[in-house]
């Protein structure tokens, strides 16, 4: 009787309400022996720590606000009543740092650290950890949140044997400026620095979606170890040392729409400089989709997305990858049934950098070496030009498989680009190449030879050369139209269930949302749409008919009409007043530029938010005889004259064409959130300068910026053009320091570090 009382209690409990506290925290007008509510915040981290928190508690940081401290998360939440961190009031995200600078006292290994604990939200907060004072142990290695359980793996080699750790949901988070104390004599795959990082872990039900990565030492996400059941998406990962995201050793995972820009970078000197935008490691059962890389580098595996070693069952789709380093396609030794289809790679293979090269690769690269198995690549457009640096493509074939299906692709070359010649290895056990359009350029006989079916005409793409995937449908009369060979799909065993209940093992769609259904008749290629009925009309706007503040004209022997504009400084402006459109819609603005280093264009639209948009570099400055480049900008225009501002760029022309909406999200090109005013960096070297970028709405008025110790001492008082905020950090001195900013009527104040 006694056991089925407690069995009752216990089911009862499941569904019990748990009381909730709510604690507020203010580093500017709290205090820790207040009682802690809104109007009465605690201050420090010291304090929080100190809480006996519960199921339902809610930790609140205050908006505009920093807190210095690691957070030991020592309490768990409940089923129905997790423990939520988030922030209150208005302007920018708390800060949460575990570094004060370089000061002498010891910087925690993470900002947030996780040990054992389960059932925990953390919302709307910018976590940093800029690292410089060694704790004597680590000091290659930082965190944002660290997630840790120190479980063993069971006898059986499967970590879902042991009791897991439930429900993590991280959403609408900043992590930036994560930074190890000294890694330099670390070898690359021992530096682990990461925003969110999960090592033995042993949890399941993870959700980690809108988060905004940058300025990271290695890696945004890693799953290093024992995940199950996780889903990552709508994230941005822009300009990190390594890759976006890392997946190993773990099971079920939906990564799909986020957006990977500049990975592998080297913008600062501590990043580690190699990365694919994602990849996925001894892992079983996961599905990438609707995801753009862009700009991969390294000289490892710097991919726009790659499968490692030691996987089964990968399913790639619907994803868009550009000017990779390592190529497309990459799949690595000791898998099993890999899937990659309805996806499009544009100018993906480079030796910039010390890239792979290798647009085909298939390897039996593993721990013990070991040709792949059940490999798909099927219905993807391939296309090879120029890259940014206008260096014509001249890539690389590396196919070493046990079992390899390549099957209704597409592959376009321009005329001068190659592709096989320069490299070429062809190691299938058992080949399969049937139906693919091989067109253009100069593409390895043997690879053609393969395929015994190709064809050989051109499949008359929409615009290709454009660096957005709306131009790789099928215009009206392209031989690709209902061409494809019907065959029998591989299976995704775990499709309509779970986190997969809306991923089917069949294609239903392309990459453009059209229906598909390869057992029957479908189009060669990564559109199964009908085809296009016209090319959609370009509007060309030359940088030298727009209006000039500040910068000037130039000459520009390989620009449009040998023109160019040069608004390189800040607070020079290009603005084009009459961009006419016939409808409000979403437009792609090519803007063509000629600058010779990897550099910030700002983009003002309508007088709205003033967006900051990371440019690849081009090959030389026009008075070297540089090429221009172009790159694509998304933004909605309304029906009429529109306005486009451009500042700090050497502009040749603008073009502006339509992109009708399609089911790669163009949300996904943009890239800054809209706030009101941010530091560029908030850890900065002396060297350097600091710049406080504000938005279109508060740039017409001067600005008064006030630096003062963090003992309160006034450093110094100026009075700046809102369009040139820049002060050399070297006249602060080091450690952290506070910037106060009147802009009208409103007060900004920002926490940085110099050191």
């Amino acid at each position: 009787m006694i056991k089925k009382i407690t069995i009752i209690l216990l089911v009862f409990c499941v569904s019990c309400t748990y009381a909730q506290n709510i604690y507020y925290f203010s580093s500017s007008a709290g205090n820790d022996s207040n009682a802690g509510n809104e109007a009465s915040p605690f201050q420090t981290i010291s304090k929080l720590n100190s809480l006996s928190l519960a199921a339902g508690d809610k930790i609140l940081f205050k908006r505009g606000d920093t807190f210095i401290g690691q957070i030991v998360v020592s309490q768990s939440g409940a089923n129905g009543s997790p423990i939520i961190y988030d922030s209150y009031g208005t302007g920018d995200l708390p800060v949460l740092s575990a570094s004060d600078g370089p000061n002498g006292n010891p910087d925690p290994l993470s900002t947030i650290r996780i040990i054992g604990k389960q059932y925990l939200e953390f919302h709307n907060l910018k976590i940093e950890n800029g690292r410089f004072d060694t704790t004597g142990t680590d000091d290659d290695q930082s965190f944002g949140i660290y997630i840790q359980s120190f479980k063993t793996l069971p006898g059986s080699g499967n970590f879902e044997d042991a009791v897991l750790f439930n429900y993590f949901r991280f959403s609408n988070l900043v992590v930036q400026n994560i930074y190890s104390v000294n890694s330099s004599g670390t070898a690359f795959n021992n530096i682990r620095t990461t925003g969110i990082y999960f090592l033995d872990a042993f949890v399941n039900d993870v959700i980690i979606e809108d988060c905004y990565f940058t300025d990271i030492e290695r890696c945004g996400i890693w799953l290093r170890k024992y995940v199950s059941d996780a889903i990552i998406r709508n994230n941005k990962f822009i300009d990190l040392g390594g890759s976006g995201t890392i997946i190993s050793g773990s099971k079920r995972v939906l990564y799909e729409k986020n957006m990977m820009r500049f990975t592998g970078s080297n913008s600062d000197p501590r990043m580690t400089g190699r990365g694919s935008g994602m990849w996925v490691f001894g892992s079983d059962d996961v599905v990438a989709q609707y995801n753009s890389s862009q700009h991969a580098r390294g000289a490892g595996d710097s991919s726009g997305m790659h499968v490692d070693y030691g996987n089964t069952n990968i399913l790639f789709q619907y994803n868009y990858s550009e000017d990779s380093a390592g190529g497309f396609c990459e799949t690595l030794g000791a898998n099993d049934n890999i899937i990659w289809r309805y996806n499009i790679s544009v100018n993906d293979g480079t030796i910039d950098r010390s890239g792979k090269n290798k647009l085909l690769w298939v390897s039996d690269y593993a721990y013990v070496p070991t040709k792949s198995t059940n490999v798909f690549i099927y219905n993807n457009t391939i296309y090879q030009g120029k890259d940014y640096k206008n260096v014509i493509g001249d890539s690389e074939i590396s196919l070493k498989a046990a079992s390899l299906n390549f099957i209704n692709n597409i592959i376009y070359l321009e005329p001068a680009a190659k592709l096989g010649e320069k490299a070429y290895l062809f190691d299938v056990n058992t080949p399969n190449f049937s139906k693919n359009i091989m067109y253009g350029g100069s593409i390895k006989l043997d690879f053609k030879n393969l395929d015994a079916t190709k064809i050989i005409q051109s499949p008359l793409l929409l615009a290709p050369g454009r660096r957005h995937y709306s131009g790789y449908k099928l215009v009206t009369g392209s031989p690709a139209l209902g061409a494809a060979l019907s065959f029998t799909e591989p299976s995704f065993p775990l499709a309509g269930l779970g986190i997969f209940s809306a991923i089917t093992s069949d294609a239903t769609k392309d990459i453009y949302g059209n229906p598909v259904n390869l057992s029957g008749a479908t189009n060669i290629g990564a559109d199964n749409g009908s085809g296009e009925p016209s090319i959609p009309t370009v509007v060309t706007y030359e940088a030298e008919s727009g209006i000039i503040v500040g910068g000037s004209e130039i000459n520009c022997s390989n620009g449009s009409g040998g023109k160019a504009v040069n608004v390189g400084s800040a607070g020079q402006t290009l603005t084009f007043n009459t961009v006419n459109v016939s409808s409000t819609d979403l437009y792609l603005i090519n803007v063509f530029y000629a600058n010779p280093l990897k550099s910030t264009l700002k983009v003002t639209v309508n007088g709205g938010d003033t967006e900051s948009v990371i440019l690849p570099y081009s090959d030389a400055y026009c008075y070297q005889s540089g090429v221009p480049t172009s790159f694509p900008i998304i933004k909605t225009l309304n029906a009429g004259d529109n306005t486009i501002m451009f500042e700090q760029g050497i502009i040749d022309k603008m073009e502006v064409v339509s992109v009708n909406e399609a089911t790669l999200s163009t949300e996904f090109e943009r890239f800054l959130d809209k706030t009101e005013a941010y530091l560029e960096k908030t850890i900065i070297p002396s060297s350097e300068t600091l710049r406080l970028i504000i938005n279109k709405e508060m740039s017409s008025q001067n600005v008064e910026i006030t630096i003062f110790d963090i003992n309160g001492s006034l450093i110094i008082r100026k009075n700046l053009d809102s369009k040139n905020m820049s002060l050399e950090a070297n006249q602060f001195g080091t450690g952290m320091k506070i910037l106060v900013a009147k802009v009208g009527a409103q007060l900004i104040v920002k926490k940085f570090i110099v050191y």
